[in-house]
């Protein structure tokens, strides 16, 4: 089934691929250009700019999958396609192990244990429980006395 996404993508690979040289249209095979031009959205535009390189272009990540798949299948050498797929897999684990450090569960748990100590000391520190006591019948008549005192005329 072909989403929207991956159909707005194929628009943004044909468009990329005519702007290419034909060496590298040659090394892509027939059937694979045609299916992306099958499944390309009709109503999705894509303006590509001459004046910047490809790394540059506003594209979509689904387009940039396509482009690093062509890439790595048909277009670079054995020797460049062995480099190409250790440079993939490095920036893989690299980004697997910032993953792990930041949602860890073991220093999740820990920093929620020290933020939770340090909001209490902070509560304990700066609140003080405040005792309200109502005043009886008897108080508040005295307070009313006390102001027809206190009234000058």
């Amino acid at each position: 089934m072909v989403t929207k996404e991956l159909s707005e993508a194929a628009v943004e690979f044909n468009c990329i691929l005519t702007h290419s040289s034909q060496e590298i249209i040659k090394k892509i095979p027939e059937k694979f250009i045609t299916f992306m031009k099958s499944i390309a959205s009709t109503t999705y535009t894509f303006n590509y700019d001459k004046s910047k390189k490809l790394n540059e272009q506003n594209i979509k990540p689904e387009t940039r999958g396509i482009i690093s798949l062509v890439y790595q299948d048909y277009i670079c050498s054995e020797e460049e396609k062995n480099n190409y797929i250790l440079k993939c897999k490095n920036y893989e684990i690299k980004k697997e192990n910032e993953l792990r450090e930041k949602y860890n569960p073991d220093n999740i748990f820990r920093s929620r244990k020290n933020v939770s100590n340090t909001l209490e000391n902070n509560i304990s520190e700066r609140s003080y429980i405040i005792e309200y006591k109502e005043k009886n019948f008897i108080q508040k008549i005295f307070e009313k006395i006390k102001l027809l005192f206190k009234r000058k005329y």
